[in-house]
């Protein structure tokens, strides 16, 4: 087999808290990740030549080592010692600056894609520990599903599912950097904190009152005021019914949580004055 195709799936966070900053500049994070449907399709083919190339159906999406796709595949061949090159196509779904991992999601995916390619030779823990090395979310990206995670985000506590929801994702206009956001955490003293160690028991309960009451997202707390429009789709996936409405990640994507489709489906309509950019899933 020289060629594969696979889906690299987004992320939303159910809470995120910054505890601390590093020497080095990295943030000490507690946060929750879980995986949704929305998702890239990567294409890999195999070349005999060694050149590791990419191309995708965004024109401004870098196919030099600035995508995190290109690093992954020079890092996994390094690793394996393999001299072969690989084509990489990337079709992509997961809207860009959303803070929904989207880039994570394409090197995860291709971490995983090149190791099916050649016969799994990395065991999953091996594949997360090359990810860590290309960004904090990727490791995760790698395993799926739901987790804890501590550290910069690379260490990784499983989680089962939370409960079943509808969710609603809408991805407005302006794409937040996520440098800027932590630099003006950085220079905003006194924020509320989320309890996250709460929202990962009310997941380990299987307890959706829990998790909607400790859940939150410390990064909010920069990004609204300076991007009004997220909150504006906060709250309009609150009026319209949301178990729980979050920015996930930096922003400036917004996510509603809804028990049923009706709420759903009037929460995506009344988004549409915010955003283009409205999924169901």
């Amino acid at each position: 087999m020289n060629k594969l195709t696979l889906e690299a799936r987004g992320k939303i966070n159910l809470a995120i808290d910054v505890t601390g900053k590093r020497e080095n500049g990295y943030h000490d994070v507690e946060m929750i990740l879980q995986e949704v449907p929305l998702a890239d399709r990567i294409t890999l083919s195999l070349r005999p030549d060694g050149k590791i190339l990419s191309d995708s159906n965004i024109p401004s999406l870098p196919n030099t080592e600035d995508n995190l796709a290109v690093r992954a595949a020079k890092i996994f061949m390094h690793r394996l010692g393999r001299s072969e090159g690989v084509d990489i196509l990337l079709e992509k779904r997961i809207p860009i600056g959303a803070g929904m991992g989207g880039g994570s999601a394409d090197a995860a995916g291709v971490l995983k894609g090149l190791n099916a390619l050649f016969g799994n030779p990395f065991t999953t823990e091996k594949l997360m520990e090359m990810g860590a090395s290309l960004g904090a979310d990727v490791p995760f990206c790698v395993l799926g599903g739901c987790a804890l995670a501590t550290g910069i985000g690379e260490v990784l506590t499983p989680l089962p599912m939370p409960p079943k929801l509808h969710c609603i994702i809408a991805k407005p206009e302006p794409s937040v950097s996520t440098r800027w956001v932590y630099e003006a955490l950085d220079a905003t003293p006194n924020l509320p904190h989320p309890n996250v160690s709460a929202v990962a028991d009310g997941i380990r309960k299987g307890s959706l009152a829990e998790i909607r009451r400790h859940a939150g997202n410390i990064l909010e707390s920069v990004t609204i005021p300076a991007f009004p429009v997220v909150g504006w789709i906060k709250q309009a996936f609150s009026d319209s019914g949301a178990v729980l409405s979050l920015m996930s990640g930096s922003g400036s994507a917004v996510f509603g949580l809804f028990e049923n489709a009706n709420d759903a489906n009037k929460a995506a309509e009344a988004a549409k004055q915010y955003a283009n950019d409205i999924f169901i899933l």
